[in-house]
Protein backbone atom coordinates (compact mmCIF):
# COMPACT_ATOMS: atom_id res chain seq x y z
CA UNK A 1 0.00 0.00 0.00
CA UNK A 2 1.42 3.11 -1.17
CA UNK A 3 1.18 6.75 0.95
CA UNK A 4 1.71 10.02 0.57
CA UNK A 5 3.86 12.59 2.56
CA UNK A 6 3.91 15.88 2.44
CA UNK A 7 7.49 17.74 3.44
CA UNK A 8 7.00 20.22 6.21
CA UNK A 9 8.68 23.41 5.00
CA UNK A 10 7.23 26.18 3.81
CA UNK A 11 8.30 26.80 0.24
CA UNK A 12 7.95 30.00 -1.18
CA UNK A 13 10.99 30.71 -3.16
CA UNK A 14 10.25 28.46 -6.48
CA UNK A 15 13.83 29.85 -7.68
CA UNK A 16 15.41 28.90 -4.71
CA UNK A 17 13.90 24.89 -4.60
CA UNK A 18 15.20 25.37 -8.14
CA UNK A 19 19.00 25.80 -7.05
CA UNK A 20 18.01 23.23 -3.94
CA UNK A 21 17.43 20.19 -6.37
CA UNK A 22 20.93 21.05 -8.81
CA UNK A 23 22.82 21.49 -5.57
CA UNK A 24 21.22 17.72 -5.09
CA UNK A 25 21.82 16.52 -8.57
CA UNK A 26 18.05 16.24 -8.82
CA UNK A 27 15.81 17.46 -12.43
CA UNK A 28 12.96 20.33 -11.35
CA UNK A 29 10.81 19.72 -14.45
CA UNK A 30 8.53 23.26 -14.67
CA UNK A 31 5.28 23.26 -15.56
CA UNK A 32 4.81 18.98 -15.23
CA UNK A 33 1.19 18.42 -14.31
CA UNK A 34 1.76 14.70 -13.19
CA UNK A 35 4.49 13.35 -10.40
CA UNK A 36 5.23 9.69 -10.46
CA UNK A 37 4.11 7.79 -7.38
CA UNK A 38 2.59 4.29 -6.73
CA UNK A 39 -0.58 5.89 -7.96
CA UNK A 40 -3.23 2.89 -7.12
CA UNK A 41 -4.21 2.93 -2.82
CA UNK A 42 -4.03 5.38 -0.62
CA UNK A 43 -5.57 4.34 2.89
CA UNK A 44 -6.29 8.26 4.74
CA UNK A 45 -6.88 6.60 7.71
CA UNK A 46 -3.74 4.92 8.42
CA UNK A 47 -1.70 7.29 5.99
CA UNK A 48 -3.55 11.01 6.48
CA UNK A 49 -3.78 12.68 3.66
CA UNK A 50 -1.93 16.58 3.52
CA UNK A 51 -4.11 19.25 4.33
CA UNK A 52 -6.97 20.54 1.52
CA UNK A 53 -5.97 17.22 -1.14
CA UNK A 54 -7.97 14.94 -1.95
CA UNK A 55 -7.33 11.37 -3.29
CA UNK A 56 -8.30 12.85 -6.90
CA UNK A 57 -5.37 15.81 -6.00
CA UNK A 58 -2.75 12.58 -6.05
CA UNK A 59 -0.22 12.26 -8.91
CA UNK A 60 -1.18 16.42 -10.08
CA UNK A 61 1.26 19.20 -9.89
CA UNK A 62 2.50 22.21 -10.99
CA UNK A 63 6.16 21.06 -11.03
CA UNK A 64 7.83 17.94 -10.27
CA UNK A 65 11.28 16.63 -9.18
CA UNK A 66 12.88 14.05 -10.55
CA UNK A 67 15.48 11.97 -8.42
CA UNK A 68 17.93 10.13 -9.69
CA UNK A 69 18.05 6.23 -9.56
CA UNK A 70 14.07 6.40 -7.64
CA UNK A 71 11.37 5.28 -9.63
CA UNK A 72 9.04 7.98 -8.07
CA UNK A 73 8.99 11.63 -8.14
CA UNK A 74 8.33 14.99 -6.00
CA UNK A 75 5.15 16.77 -7.21
CA UNK A 76 5.86 20.55 -6.67
CA UNK A 77 1.61 21.65 -6.05
CA UNK A 78 1.05 25.06 -5.58
CA UNK A 79 -1.33 25.99 -2.09
CA UNK A 80 -2.16 29.26 -0.47
CA UNK A 81 0.80 31.39 -2.45
CA UNK A 82 3.55 28.51 -1.04
CA UNK A 83 4.55 25.08 -2.91
CA UNK A 84 3.76 22.01 -1.46
CA UNK A 85 6.04 18.96 -1.92
CA UNK A 86 4.65 15.82 -2.47
CA UNK A 87 6.25 12.07 -2.51
CA UNK A 88 5.36 8.62 -2.14
CA UNK A 89 7.97 6.92 0.53
CA UNK A 90 6.56 3.59 -0.72
CA UNK A 91 9.91 4.29 -2.83
CA UNK A 92 12.75 3.81 -1.07
CA UNK A 93 15.44 5.41 -3.34
CA UNK A 94 13.78 7.90 -3.32
CA UNK A 95 13.29 8.11 0.69
CA UNK A 96 17.20 7.26 0.87
CA UNK A 97 17.35 10.32 -1.69
CA UNK A 98 15.86 13.31 -0.03
CA UNK A 99 16.17 12.35 3.31
CA UNK A 100 13.98 11.30 6.26
CA UNK A 101 10.91 13.39 6.38
CA UNK A 102 12.66 14.99 3.16
CA UNK A 103 15.55 16.63 5.18
CA UNK A 104 18.24 16.91 2.85
CA UNK A 105 16.12 18.34 0.43
CA UNK A 106 14.71 20.97 3.11
CA UNK A 107 18.33 21.65 4.31
CA UNK A 108 18.98 22.65 0.35
CA UNK A 109 16.41 25.03 0.55
CA UNK A 110 16.88 26.66 3.46
CA UNK A 111 20.71 26.39 2.13
CA UNK A 112 19.90 27.78 -1.19
CA UNK A 113 16.85 30.55 0.23
CA UNK A 114 19.49 32.25 2.45
CA UNK A 115 22.21 32.29 -0.41
CA UNK A 116 19.28 34.09 -2.06
CA UNK A 117 18.92 36.53 0.67
CA UNK A 118 22.28 36.83 1.70
CA UNK A 119 23.45 38.14 -1.91
CA UNK A 120 19.97 40.49 -2.13
CA UNK A 121 21.58 41.87 0.95
CA UNK A 122 25.28 42.01 -0.01
CA UNK A 123 26.70 40.17 2.37
CA UNK A 124 29.77 37.59 2.06
CA UNK A 125 28.80 34.15 2.26
CA UNK A 126 31.26 31.15 3.54
CA UNK A 127 30.08 27.72 2.57
CA UNK A 128 32.03 24.91 4.71
CA UNK A 129 30.73 21.14 5.33
CA UNK A 130 30.20 19.97 8.55
CA UNK A 131 29.50 16.54 10.21
CA UNK A 132 25.92 17.47 10.03
CA UNK A 133 25.47 19.23 6.93
CA UNK A 134 26.06 22.94 5.79
CA UNK A 135 27.26 25.47 7.44
CA UNK A 136 27.29 29.32 5.79
CA UNK A 137 28.68 32.12 7.94
CA UNK A 138 27.56 35.30 6.63
CA UNK A 139 29.82 38.80 6.67
CA UNK A 140 28.87 42.77 6.19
Amino acid sequence: MSHISKIEVAITDLEALKNACHRLGFEFVEGATTYKWYGRVVDPEKYPLPEGMTLDDLGKCHHAIRVPEADYEIGVVRRNGNYLLLLDYWDSKLKNRVGENGGRLKQAYAIERTLREARRRNFRINESRTEHGIRLTLSA
